[in-house]
């Protein structure tokens, strides 16, 4: 087993930005193609002066067409968005970050986007905001276990 992370704080102006006027987002994460998420952690920079509630889902596939990167304001399949998520859905207030921690056995996934020959090493953050009306900078970690002994 291998543990593998990603960290992106404003520290580092590696963050996660939204627009201003954007309610949701979906952003790309380089990350292995298949393996088992045993945190994640995700707030607003404490830098931000307006600090909004939020949502937030990794995702094992783009669910819309603007992905990634862009606004996901199109409606979105239910059923493509659930069979999607990797993990349920955190909800997080203004000012705190949130995180969901799984030591246990962690949350399986595989990037479905691509094949055994032809991995895609992407998972996607879908995120949204309650209060759109100024931009927003984003810190996440994101870890997993990959190797042969997920099995």
């Amino acid at each position: 087993m291998h543990i593998y992370k990603r960290e992106f704080s404003g520290a580092e102006g590696t963050q996660f930005v939204m627009p201003a006027g954007q309610s949701a987002m979906c952003f790309e994460i380089g990350f292995p193609p298949e393996g088992r998420i045993t945190r994640f952690i995700i707030g607003q920079s404490p830098l931000d002066s307006v600090q909004t509630d939020f949502t937030a889902v990794l995702l094992d596939k783009q669910v819309c067409e603007l992905c990634p990167e862009a606004s996901c304001s199109e409606d979105i399949d239910p059923m493509t968005f659930e069979l999607a998520c990797i993990i349920p859905e955190q909800a997080g207030s203004a000012g705190a970050f949130t995180k969901l921690l799984e030591n246990e056995k962690g949350y399986s996934y595989r990037n479905r986007e691509g094949s055994f020959t032809v991995p895609v090493r992407k998972i996607y953050l879908y995120l949204t905001v309650a209060d759109a009306g100024q931009e927003s900078n984003w810190e996440v970690a994101v870890e997993c276990e990959v190797g042969n002994e997920l099995n």
